[in-house]
């Protein structure tokens, strides 16, 4: 198989589409919760033509010991419906599907293919909030947020579905760049008090396009360690969002003031931590100190200053990782002109001096 054959796939109908379109060409609209249930246990246990190769892929293929029915979503999609037997699945969205509000316990990545979708996140007390999605942008939506995605036309959506201990643990440690960006997105997606979601426009990229439908491709194939191997692709995929899109990162209208500074904030103290400060970041972004601390303190579990001496340091660990330069040298490359401060700080943060640290890394060479 080849990544032609998944773009094919997903350009022409499942079976389930061809119902949910003649209803929707009937009648002028999509079918209501009941009514698609109805169908749904209808079609379940029967032989949909769904090719084995697409399987892994195809919404319209539910395992036999799995229930799709109402009280099946009692407490929203349950991650047995689609991540039966894997940490991360993707599947594509069906057109015309019924607009069902729904809930789940896992991340769920809603990506434009083609065209357009309109997702509709639901708070408390609060009228709807919508966005509309359009090719080459996404939408993360956090485990515990109720919402809707509806595609009244022929778009076409990719959702990727990961269990949330993947995005917690595994993820975090393959993020390139030193990770503080995707702590933040973590930070965003579980622990802010305020719900939240995750839009990026990654500008119709061919990188994040090919490397979605390389995933659906090494799903598909099912051979060993393909899981291992998709959790890789996903390390990739973030960082590329993280490090090319974070310009265009936007949050809920509920998630108050200043938050979309805040990774614009993070990735320019990346690029800059060697000559920067906060006075600097304050005169480069026009706004004041005081906002500066209190949009991280809302949004962060850090303030500017600790943010900041963190990616000095975590930019200090890959040069003693992997590059042979003195403690002094990495030191004045972190942006620090003491180096037993530096050192001091290190130790602080890591519990080891960093040539402990670089023994660890690389079995005792030292410099």
């Amino acid at each position: 198989m080849k990544r032609e054959d998944i773009e094919t796939w997903l350009y022409f109908d499942m079976p389930i589409e061809n119902e949910l379109r003649q209803y929707y060409k009937k009648n002028g609209s999509m079918m209501s919760e009941n009514q698609f249930f109805r169908i749904a246990q209808k079609l379940h246990g029967v032989d949909l033509n769904v090719s084995d190769a697409f399987r892994n892929i195809d919404p319209s293929y539910i395992p036999e010991n799995v229930s799709f029915a109402p009280s099946s979503r009692k407490n929203g999609f349950s991650d047995q419906l689609w991540l039966t037997k894997c940490s991360v699945s993707i599947r594509k969205h069906p057109c015309y599907f019924p607009e069902l509000i729904h809930e789940h316990r896992f991340i769920e990545i809603a990506y434009v293919f083609k065209g357009s979708c309109r997702q509709k996140i639901y708070f408390e007390n609060q009228k709807p909030e919508q966005i509309d999605l359009k090719e080459g942008e996404l939408c993360i939506l956090p485990p515990g947020l109720k919402h809707s995605i509806s595609v009244t036309d022929e778009s076409i959506v990719v959702n990727i579905l990961i269990r949330s201990e993947i995005m917690q643990k595994k993820l975090t440690s393959l993020v390139a760049g030193n990770h503080i960006l995707f702590d933040f997105f973590i930070y965003t997606l579980y622990e802010n008090t305020l719900p939240n979601y995750i839009f990026f426009n990654t500008e119709k990229s061919d990188t994040i396009r090919n490397l979605i439908i390389d995933m659906m491709l090494e799903l598909c194939e099912n051979r060993m360690y393909s899981q291992k191997v998709i959790h890789l692709m996903l390390g990739l995929f973030f960082t590329y969002l993280q490090r090319d899109y974070s310009h265009t990162m936007r949050f809920s209208g509920q998630s108050g003031k200043g938050i979309c500074y805040v990774p614009q904030i993070i990735a320019y103290m990346h690029e800059n931590y060697q000559n920067t400060s906060v006075e600097d970041v304050v005169q480069h972004f026009h706004i004041s100190k005081s906002y500066l601390s209190r949009i991280f303190k809302q949004h962060t579990k850090t303030t500017p200053v600790q943010m900041l001496q963190e990616i000095r340091l975590s930019h200090g660990c890959e040069f003693l990782e992997n590059t042979q330069l003195s403690v002094q040298e990495i030191a004045y490359k972190t942006g620090y002109n003491d180096v037993t401060f530096f050192i001091r700080i290190f130790h602080k943060k890591y519990g080891v001096t960093p040539l402990q640290y670089r023994k660890q890394h690389f079995g005792g060479m030292t410099m």
